[in-house]
């Protein structure tokens, strides 16, 4: 079965302010505080790329064990596929991923009834300028084994709010990035003119270095 993933997006998200962060400390002085090259700062953003199918990917592992160690489930989540809007006025970034239907059992078991009907009516009550195609009542919804991705993708939304803090996106980075895995990641999305200009800002850090030795 198809579910979405909990996840803010790339607009000006902690996300992107991660992959910032991450790119900013490769280019940056010895202080940590400023860029070793205000040369060099202007120029990298032009050779980075933010594959976003690579990110979410990566995102869903650690998600997934902060959702089983939380809730005490052994559910498993294959990352799907990621959409991307045209422009980020009305929506965000999605992920997706399967799961298999004894999984959505169990996480609809777990779920607190109350807290999945608050997060249904938040999610699927229609207003000025949103028509929804659900009910925001789930109970009319029929059979489990029919919900589309957005139904069951409600069910992770309720039990994220059910068990885990407002920052546990943090928690998720932390864990994926314990191994310095992020910095890794957006390094290796650098292309070969981006990689040079770190290397030169390795250099120039070093060469501010030695005059402290």
């Amino acid at each position: 079965m198809l579910t979405t993933i909990p996840f803010s997006g790339f607009y000006e998200s902690l996300h992107s302010h991660e992959i910032v962060n991450v790119l900013e400390q490769m280019i940056s002085d010895s202080s940590g505080c400023h860029t070793i090259s205000d040369s060099i700062a202007e120029k990298i953003w032009l050779h980075v790329s933010q594959p976003v199918n690579e990110y979410t990917q990566a995102f869903v592992d650690p998600f997934t064990a902060l959702l089983n160690g939380d809730t005490g489930l052994n559910v498993k989540l294959e990352w799907e596929s990621v959409s991307s809007p045209h422009a980020y006025n009305f929506s965000t970034d999605r992920v997706f991923a399967t799961v298999s239907f004894q999984d959505v059992q169990a996480l609809f078991n777990k779920v607190d009834k109350t807290v999945f009907s608050e997060v249904c009516r938040d999610s699927f009550t229609s207003y000025d300028g949103f028509w929804s195609h659900y009910s925001p009542d789930w109970k009319t919804w029929g059979s489990l084994k029919e919900w589309d991705h957005n139904q069951i993708g409600t069910i992770l939304a309720a039990l994220v709010k059910q068990f885990l803090h407002s920052d546990w996106e943090w928690d998720v980075i932390e864990d994926w990035n314990s191994n310095g895995d992020i910095d890794k990641w957006v390094y290796s999305n650098l292309d070969a003119e981006g990689k040079r200009l770190v290397k030169i800002a390795d250099y120039l850090r070093e060469r501010e270095e030695r005059k402290y030795r």
